[in-house]
């Protein structure tokens, strides 16, 4: 080649590289004004031979977007025999990208049948904090189980002590079976004395809403202790949304069917965004199907349900 045609193919790079979107470039060493992993880290849905983990990049969590710039940024996973990751049996790469607020959902096989396995993200130069999940027993095996049920953690109106026991426990499993958040605003309960933090903003309505009450629970460190302890399977009920909502018609009449599915919209994609599970992709986020089932050996199947996008209306 020669050298004229050269530069000019450079050129003819350069221009093009120009003119890529920034939500389409990929970087694979970012570097971050802050710690990125600020969410923790958490798994969910398990198989007897998988499960998923869970993190998302937000070095200031209570920022639009997270504190993140547009663009995709690489994240290596590691799943380890140990906790020093001295024995790492499986690893790989993922892309956290913009459009999904940089959150990470992996969904990782191979794995032994009724088994305890330590896990960890990395982006640039930092590491997430390190958990543990399990595995299921193998089909028909009659194994013991010892799992948790939390549901309507009202950030508001109390501290979480009840996930630091739950972090004490040797629990196999955690259930929670919805009103993960609460979309009320900061000032809609100043006349009860029993609120012990508040909200950050008014009552949640957009996807970047949607987004900042997630990451103020899961700012929480006893709730991100207890995710980090052992696999979680989540499903969720009215607050994820909006208060006593049925189908497609909110609590304030005066929205129409067009608001309520894009305020459902908004909030499925968030709360599919901050939850490790392992669900099928939907056409429209306001119709993101959820029901799934788990066994645990031959002992236990549970079945996980949507009580709120397929209901009727209530008469009262």
């Amino acid at each position: 080649m020669r050298r004229r045609e050269f530069v000019a193919d450079l050129a003819g790079v350069a221009a093009l590289c120009a003119v890529v979107p920034n939500d389409w470039r990929v970087t694979f060493r970012p570097r971050f004004a802050d710690e990125p992993f600020t969410l923790g880290v958490a798994s969910g849905d398990p198989a007897p031979t998988g499960v998923v983990i869970w993190t998302r990049l937000a070095p200031r969590p209570l920022e639009p977007d997270g504190g993140m710039t547009a663009g995709r940024v690489v994240v290596t996973w590691e799943v380890a025999d140990d906790e020093g990751f001295r024995r790492i049996v499986k690893q790989g790469r993922a892309t956290a990208a913009f459009e999904l607020s940089h959150s990470i959902h992996v969904d990782v096989d191979g794995l032994a049948p009724d088994r305890w396995y330590f896990y960890r993200f990395r982006a640039g130069d930092a590491t997430s904090p390190v958990g543990r999940l399990r595995t299921t027993p193998a089909t028909g095996a009659a194994t013991p189980l010892r799992f948790a049920v939390a549901s309507c953690q009202h950030y508001e109106f109390g501290h979480y002590t009840a996930y630091r026991h739950m972090a004490a426990e040797e629990l196999d499993l955690v259930t929670h079976l919805g009103d993960y958040i609460y979309e009320y605003s900061e000032t809609q309960f100043v006349p009860n004395q029993n609120r012990i933090r508040p909200h950050v903003g008014l009552e949640i309505r957009t996807l970047d809403d949607y987004r900042r009450r997630y990451a103020q629970y899961k700012s929480d460190p006893l709730l991100q202790m207890a995710h980090a302890r052992c696999p979680w399977v989540v499903t969720w009920d009215d607050h994820e949304v909006d208060n006593n909502y049925a189908t497609s018609i909110g609590e304030n009449e005066m929205e129409s069917e067009e608001q309520v599915r894009a305020r459902r919209a908004a909030g499925y994609q968030a709360w599919w965004e901050h939850q490790p599970v392992r669900v099928p992709r939907a056409r429209s986020w306001a119709d993101l199907s959820i029901t799934r089932a788990l066994d645990w050996g031959s002992l236990a199947r549970f079945w996980v349900l949507d009580t709120r996008q397929y209901r009727s209306d209530q008469p009262c």
